[in-house]
């Protein structure tokens, strides 16, 4: 995987932080609402400005008589309505409007803004009186420079503040999202290790490590449970069987015997799924190229496959080597088989696709409404219960594929033809 992949990978938590998310609309909300304050407090100490300078031109106006004005000066300009010959022609379209804030785009006696009121003289003739705005344009211009910087500057500190709060939330989720995914893993023993109770972050991650601690006491309980209870029955079926041998031969005497092998065969098998399930970390987990492995299961399992009456096929495509536990890959498949044999078609194939493995046959198949219940402990459909079996094949399988992080797939085999057959596989995660 490459820097720039594994870089953005890592900042994905960005557009999944819902405290991120809060912060980006909250700034953006603070940022609209202090953009429209700006831009109204400066209009309106724009609208203030004018009505200050109208009331100055009206008082200059009332106190001077307009044939008697001075000449124009950069301080002030009085002129008569009809008299302004030597004026830029902004001025005439103020004095048409009455009243203007009018910028030249150059320096008009050392100004380039002024403001043109008509009024009255002394005398009450009609008169114009103009005054420059440069030194309130200026001030007003630094007071939106100063508004807009501070605006920016606090946008940026909230956006800062709301980035590093999302992203100690966002570690803190990442443990608890961890723990999580390991306790769905089997690793009953994971804990956030959060204990601050700080916030109600800290509040849930303890509540899940009180949950996690409960429920890995009531399933090693049960697992200790089942294995105990099929270990302890060995020893009486043992005795029973040892007595069964010192009768005399009679057909009774063999379907006996059957039966306590097969009693037998499924505590070994409980035991076997309680270890595989209690098993943790990775010990006793090897490089395993799943071509040869399918290579050597056909060599083992093709005699009785064959002196059933059915055909061994191999589906091998590109296989890919997993970190695995051999062994459990040889009971899972050995189990698959067997459940091949006996309930499924004439063809029984074993699939090695890159980092797939798995079983596949031309059965009958199963329904999809029942492919959950046909991994559970203990569990037969009711077509599998006219013929020999236990109802854990596939409960190991399960155990065997959690044990591994693998997923566990069962699907029709031929889809689109009658019979459809039945294929599960396990789906190894890319290492």
């Amino acid at each position: 995987m490459s820097l720039a992949r594994r870089f953005i990978q890592n900042l994905g938590w960005l557009r999944r932080s819902s405290t991120l998310r809060l912060t980006l609309l909250l700034s953006a909300i603070f940022a609209v609402g202090i953009t429209i304050a700006i831009f109204v407090a400066l209009l309106l100490g724009e609208n203030a400005i004018e009505r200050r300078v109208d009331e100055t031109l009206r008082t200059i106006a009332s106190s001077t008589v307009v044939q008697d004005a001075p000449e124009d000066s950069p301080s002030v300009i009085i002129r008569a309505p009809d008299d302004l010959q030597g004026l830029p022609t902004p001025f005439q379209r103020a004095v048409e409007r009455q009243s203007s804030t009018i910028d030249l785009n150059r320096d008009f006696l050392r100004s380039d803004v002024w403001r043109v009121l008509v009024t009255q003289d002394s005398q009450g003739n009609a008169v114009m009186v103009a005054l420059p705005l440069e030194d309130s344009e200026e001030a007003q211009a630094l007071l939106a420079g100063i508004l807009w910087t501070t605006a920016a500057f606090v946008i940026a500190l909230t956006l800062a503040i709301g980035f590093g709060v999302g992203l100690i939330a966002q570690r803190r989720l990442g443990r608890i999202h961890d723990t999580l995914n390991k306790l769905a893993a089997g690793e009953l023993g994971a804990r956030t290790q959060l204990e601050r109770s700080k916030d109600d972050l800290d509040d849930v991650a303890g509540q899940l490590d009180r949950t996690a601690s409960e429920l890995e006491r009531l399933v090693t309980q049960t697992r200790h449970l089942s294995a105990s209870i099929a270990h302890d029955l060995r020893t009486p079926l043992a005795r029973l069987r040892a007595r069964l041998e010192d009768l005399p031969a009679s057909d009774e005497k063999c379907g006996a015997l059957e039966e306590v092998s097969r009693m037998t065969g499924i505590f070994d098998t409980i035991m076997r799924v309680a270890r595989i399930e209690a098993a943790q970390g990775r010990d006793g987990f090897e490089p395993v190229p799943l071509g040869p492995l399918v290579h050597d299961l056909a060599e083992t399992f093709g005699p009785v496959i064959e002196d059933s009456g059915k055909q061994l096929k191999l589906e091998i495509r590109t296989p890919a080597t997993v970190g695995a536990d051999r062994q459990m890959l040889v009971q899972a498949i050995a189990n698959l088989i067997q459940n091949a044999l006996v309930h499924g078609g004439t063809e029984i194939t074993v699939i090695a696709d890159g980092r797939t493995l798995g079983v596949a046959d031309n059965g009958d198949g199963v329904p999809a409404d029942q492919y959950d219940e046909i991994v559970k402990p203990m569990v037969q459909l009711d077509t599998a219960r006219s013929t020999e079996g236990t109802g854990l094949g596939l409960a190991l399988v399960r155990a065997v594929a959690d044990r591994h992080g693998a997923q566990l797939t069962l699907a029709p085999n031929d889809p689109g033809h009658e019979p459809k057959g039945l294929r599960i596989t396990l789906n190894f995660a890319d290492l």
